[in-house]
């Protein structure tokens, strides 16, 4: 014979209570802090497929012309000092793709990368072309969490894309996690950026892997003197392509057309034509003239 007993039925808000101190107890985030998920077909209706820079030396590169979005890309710096080149190159990446879906970006930044170079700068974002009220910061205690955060965003469909900017190649960091990172990414559709400072090459599952470097700045035709004021400009060499090939290209910003460009001192001014004359010979010896006498 079945007894019925009147059991209290806990609150929800005592739920969640509890949930937060079992968060506190195993040193990660509260579960009641995640971001929305994607809809299951997030990935086919958040915008273009292709992010496509306007260089055709870097987007012909690709299967089909133009970086794949919804997936994870790795862009590393070899050295802290050119973290500038580094944020820089993503923010352009960035800005030419909110331009085209909805929501906002969500930018982690690991205690680290913090110390060494320091905050992203909202009217730097806003010289390439990318909105700050658009911009969530995240500016976690521990790699650990940067990670979390990460998979959070990649998942949310408020999110067009995360940047995770992360110093060196910490433990956390290995196969296992960036496998999580690309199957989210490729499950929402929302593109993932890992900004490695001072990055190793290790097995990653990214489809891209892309070195960034400053591009050293042109001279001044007929003086010999190195340009004061220039375009930002990258060399970048594209390590890793899973869809693609590898190859290495050097472009620049335009912040008056909000586009990267062709760096003009590498574009030829007119087209080859199949009747122009051979080049000159190659030089001989190179002698020095004697002194004069006096």
């Amino acid at each position: 014979m079945a007894i019925a007993v009147d059991m209290p039925i806990p609150e929800r808000t005592d739920i969640a209570g509890l949930r937060r101190r079992i968060a506190a107890i195993e040193g990660r985030p509260a579960l009641d802090a995640q971001f929305a998920p994607a809809p299951a077909d997030a990935a086919t209706t958040r915008g273009p497929a292709r992010l496509l820079t306007g260089v055709d030396g870097f987007d012909r590169l690709f299967a089909q012309p133009g970086l794949s979005c919804g997936t994870l890309h790795e862009v590393t710096a070899a050295e802290t000092r050119a973290a500038g080149a580094l944020s820089g190159f993503a923010a352009g990446l960035l800005s030419l793709l909110s331009r085209e879906r909805e929501g906002d970006l969500l930018w982690v930044a690991d205690p680290q990368v913090m110390r060494e170079a320091g905050m992203p700068f909202a009217a730097g974002f806003a010289e390439f072309g990318l909105d700050p009220a658009r911009v969530l910061l995240v500016t976690p205690r521990r790699i650990e969490d940067a990670l979390w955060a990460l998979e959070e965003g990649a998942r949310s469909r408020a999110i067009f894309a995360v940047a995770g900017e992360l110093h060196g190649a910490p433990k956390a960091l290995d196969l296992t996690a960036t496998r999580r990172l690309s199957l989210k990414a490729q499950s929402s559709g929302t593109t993932v950026f890992l900004l490695r400072h001072a990055g190793l090459e290790e097995p990653t599952a990214a489809t891209t892997r892309l070195h960034v470097s400053p591009r050293p700045r042109p001279r001044v035709a007929g003086v010999g003197r190195v340009r004061l004021v220039s375009r930002p400009g990258w060399h970048l060499r594209l390590e890793k392509n899973r869809d693609g090939r590898p190859g290495e290209v050097e472009l620049e910003w335009d912040h008056a057309r909000r586009s990267f460009v062709t760096p003009a001192d590498i574009e030829p001014l007119v087209s080859d034509t199949p009747d122009r004359p051979a080049g000159a010979p190659a030089g001989g010896q190179v002698v020095a003239f004697a002194r004069a006498l006096s």
